[in-house]
């Protein structure tokens, strides 16, 4: 084919958004295939843990966009979270709960009321709604319809918060002869089982409210899944709050198990969830509703090509049939070597490409994210389409996207993911990268420590966090640990290959 005529397919070809949030209508073409969505889907996973662009929130937003398909099934779907803007959260880090009793008072009250909201949406009303309506009116929580997801936790939090300080109350404040509380203000919801006098006065526990509305879904026959996403970002400023608005969400989730039509799905960071329990959590262990997305080079090219299938413009090139590629693991590598190069570095022991794509965006924990593979696809046709351009064309055959190519769009890769991953969230760990810079790939604690002007002790700690976030691989012994930097950030750092106390390659 002629270079013009590979320039005109390279211009019209989208291999799609490395981000789930920017490319939600194509989803489902890409996902619906994968063991996790239908596991999730199915309802036999509750709890979605994955690394940083492993395809959670891909997950989440194809849930989002089938809520027609599942209401037919009897499931309503409704999201704790914003998919994308301000995460309704950040308005907690100014003035958050004080404890983590506050949190779990707080997670319980705005389930409460988002799930009383969906079901006033659609309708479902009896007298375990009517219960709860009058609770809610009385305790001046329901302000208006089409309350956004932002009011409705800035109320709960406001009723939380108020609720908290009665303990504190000065003397020669008049109390409620029955209920125990300020004269004058309205806690019908109480966070632990009323006594006598309080149910007299109309006060339920939140509890009770669980249960009234397990019981409206009953009689409806639905089930009501809500949705959290974005928890990587609605805390991550404040490390401490985040662990406490964690733990108590994930106690919270053991909490409400018994009502079964009630259910939370929670997708969350992998990293995150071995932060908030190393050092214990006993709840974990009722966790097991769960599902851990990992990638291996089999599902890494079944991505790939169901983004190349995508495109009407290659299946026409190629002259296959989408749907018997996607029943034969081997025609899937056979497309993609047909439009990539056999190698990438050439030589009789170097990878082949897509051994080489998945080393090279290969994070120091061994994860190759979904998002990073995208990222460099991508970024190797916009490469490819510029050679062209100048006239540069290393392509033979049929491919469409040459060696030169995918090497250059490595260094947007790397920088792309220091800048806006690393960096980003890591701030008190990014001078110790950028020292790094024009180092050697594989260091030692010593050669760290001089790097760092730290003791060895100090620079052992620093390198045991740079390896929990995935920049460093913890190669060598236990007694004699040597890190080294994975390729994915060696481009944007001018990292060399070998060690730095020794020439090795």
């Amino acid at each position: 084919m002629l270079k013009m005529e590979k320039l005109e397919i390279l211009s019209q070809i989208d291999f799609g958004q490395r981000i789930a949030e920017d490319e939600s209508d194509q989803l489902q073409r890409y996902f619906m295939m994968t063991d996790p969505w239908k596991r999730v889907s199915s309802g036999e996973i509750d709890v979605i843990y994955g690394p940083k662009g492993s395809g959670k929130s891909a997950i989440y937003s194809v849930l989002e966009n089938e809520t027609d398909k599942l209401f037919e099934k009897g499931i309503l779907i409704i999201s704790a979270e914003n998919p994308r803007g301000n995460t309704v959260f950040s308005g907690l880090t100014t003035n958050p709960p004080t404890s983590e009793i506050e949190f779990i008072n707080l997670w319980k009250l705005y389930f409460i009321l988002i799930t009383h909201t969906v079901l006033s949406d659609w309708s479902i009303k009896d007298e375990n709604t009517d219960e709860i309506g009058r609770v809610l009116t009385e305790s001046q929580l329901i302000s208006s319809n089409n309350a956004s997801l932002r009011t409705i936790l800035s109320a709960s939090f406001n009723y939380i918060r108020q609720l908290s300080r009665i303990e504190s109350i000065q003397p020669g404040i008049e109390l409620n002869e029955l209920s125990g509380v300020p004269n004058g203000i309205n806690f019908k919801i109480s966070f632990r089982e009323p006594t006598f006098n309080e149910q007299k006065s109309g006060i339920v526990s939140a509890e009770r409210l669980f249960e009234l509305l397990d019981n409206a879904l009953k009689k409806a026959n639905i089930s009501l899944w809500i949705l959290i996403d974005r928890l990587d970002v609605a805390f991550s400023e404040d490390i401490e709050l985040e662990t406490n608005a964690l733990r108590a969400l994930f106690k919270v989730y053991n909490d409400i198990k018994p009502h079964t039509k009630i259910i939370l799905k929670v997708f969350l960071r992998n990293d995150i969830w071995k932060r908030i329990t190393r050092d214990g959590f006993r709840e974990a262990s009722h966790i097991t509703k769960t599902i851990t997305i990992d990638w291996n080079k089999e599902s890494i090219l079944n991505l790939i090509i169901l983004r190349i299938l995508n495109n009407e413009i290659l299946l026409e090139y190629l002259d296959i049939d989408r749907d018997a590629v996607l029943k034969d693991i081997h025609a899937q590598e056979e497309v993609f070597y047909r439009l990539f190069p056999d190698q990438v570095d050439q030589g009789a022991k170097k990878p082949k490409t897509l051994d080489w794509i998945i080393s090279r965006v290969k994070d120091g924990q061994g994860v190759t994210a979904p998002r990073e593979v995208i990222h460099l696809i991508n970024e190797a046709k916009t490469e490819q389409i510029k050679k062209l351009q100048l006239g540069e064309d290393d392509l033979t055959d049929e491919n469409i996207i040459g060696r030169s190519a995918i090497k250059s769009a490595l260094e947007s890769v790397s920088k792309v993911r220091l800048e806006q991953t690393i960096y980003a969230e890591f701030p008190s760990l990014t001078p110790y990268i950028q020292q790094l810079e024009n180092e050697k790939a594989e260091q030692t604690i010593e050669t760290l420590s001089n790097i760092w002007q730290k003791s060895e002790p100090e620079a052992q700690q620093i390198a045991k966090e740079l390896h929990f976030i995935g920049f460093f691989e913890e190669r060598g012994t236990k007694q004699e640990p040597r890190y080294w930097i994975p390729f994915m950030y060696r481009s944007e750092l001018n990292i060399t290959q070998g060690a730095a106390d020794q020439n090795l390659e």
